[in-house]
């Protein structure tokens, strides 16, 4: 009997998925361990930075607030980075006829999805023990907003791995342009503390709506006038359907490089 291609595609995704995991993990442990210090530095450093300007945080804790910010950052931008790289990276592997390219960036946004998953709960685990740590007030709105923002990581990343299977000095060149993003997008502030000019040209960025959602559903009393999730849910959506779209478009020039 036959297998359904359904399910022979599934399994290609899974073998690609552990074998991303060990090519990311497998050799050293200081992947896993790199996983969860980059968040914890960022957090840390900006805490410092609080305290030594003597500044409290508009809600939470200075850890929560600042968790709350860059770990939905990290989902996109990990995510992005992740897929932006997938195809020129396993070339190879395109050649071989059960693999295509779909198949291996859904194994690169599983792995880092769950990644990202164990290490927000991680964080969290830790600052509650330490008594400095709260719980999501409404975990479904957290779940919905980081599945959005994954998503629009996901798109993003298969727009950038057609453009940089085609263009090699692409992925440089994103990365150029997105790197103030760290600053465009609320992490370490409230938008709606800003003068509304500054506010109505920081809402065209999707990230500021992805961390307020995110935050609207951590803290029980925190409230948002610039979040507006379907704008971040047409641009994942959106962005998701020209990634496909290029990657059929492309295909065959993909596989012939």
């Amino acid at each position: 009997m036959t297998e359904s291609p359904v399910l022979v595609q599934a399994r290609v995704v899974w073998a690609l998925t552990l074998r991303e995991t060990q090519s990311r993990f497998g050799d050293t442990r200081l992947g896993y361990v790199w996983a969860l210090i980059e968040p914890v530095a960022h957090v840390t450093i900006l805490s410092i930075l609080y305290k030594l300007l003597q500044r409290n945080v508009p809600v939470g804790t200075l850890e929560t607030f600042f968790i709350t910010g860059i770990m939905p950052f990290f989902l996109f931008n990990h995510t992005a980075s992740r897929l932006s790289r997938s195809l020129s990276a396993n070339l190879m592997l395109l050649r071989l006829p059960p693999v295509t390219a779909i198949d291996v960036m859904i194994a690169r946004g599983i792995l880092q999805g769950l990644t990202w998953i164990v290490v927000f709960l991680i964080l969290l685990t830790g600052l509650t023990l330490m008594g400095r740590g709260l719980w999501p007030a409404h975990p479904e709105i957290c779940a919905l907003a980081a599945l959005t923002t994954f998503f629009l990581g996901c798109g993003v990343g298969m727009i950038n791995a057609v453009l940089s299977a085609l263009f090699k000095s692409w992925d440089r060149i994103y990365t150029a342009l997105t790197r103030p993003l760290y600053l465009l997008s609320g992490i370490f502030y409230i938008v709606d503390h800003l003068p509304e000019q500054a506010r109505r040209v920081l809402a065209w960025n999707p990230m500021v709506h992805a961390i307020e959602w995110f935050r609207t559903g951590f803290f029980r009393n925190f409230t948002s006038l610039t979040l507006d999730p379907q704008y971040l849910i047409t641009w994942a959506v959106a962005s998701v359907f020209l990634g496909l779209c290029m990657e059929r478009v492309f295909r065959s020039r993909i596989t012939a490089r």
